[in-house]
């Protein structure tokens, strides 16, 4: 939205919601990762090692896979297009720590029995990325 707020706020607006927008996701920043660092060091946990390896490997590889394909599909169509090394980095920090964290929270004990090893496991792949 940045391209069409710019001509319509003026100079000190602009400086406000810059600003304003860097407090409020370095707030929830923090806030999410106090959150994780507690539930890492407080909850029971449910090792796997076999299943959190396999983890790290198809979330790397299909990561991997998804942007690459993503992104040639998409050069098709840009004036600029993607290099490798941005390829790389959307590839490595794709997916964010906190939807993740949050969707398995959700899991209902009852219905999942392991819901002990996916928030392990889900621990374990936001500290590798």
């Amino acid at each position: 939205m940045k391209n069409y707020v710019v001509a319509n706020v003026s100079l000190k607006s602009q400086t406000t919601i810059k600003y304003a927008m860097k407090m409020l996701s370095s707030s929830s920043e923090t806030i999410i990762f106090m959150f994780l660092g507690v539930s890492t060091v407080h909850d029971e946990h449910e090792w796997n090692t076999w299943f959190v390896l396999f983890t790290l490997l198809f979330c790397a590889v299909y990561r991997f896979l998804g942007v690459v394909v993503l992104t040639a599909i998409a050069n098709r169509f840009r004036l600029q297009k993607l290099e490798k090394v941005e390829k790389f980095v959307m590839s490595y920090g794709g997916l964010r720590g906190a939807v993740a964290f949050a969707l398995v929270l959700l899991i209902d004990k009852n219905l999942v029995p392991h819901k002990r090893m996916y928030v392990t496991t889900t621990i374990a792949v936001i500290y590798f990325t």
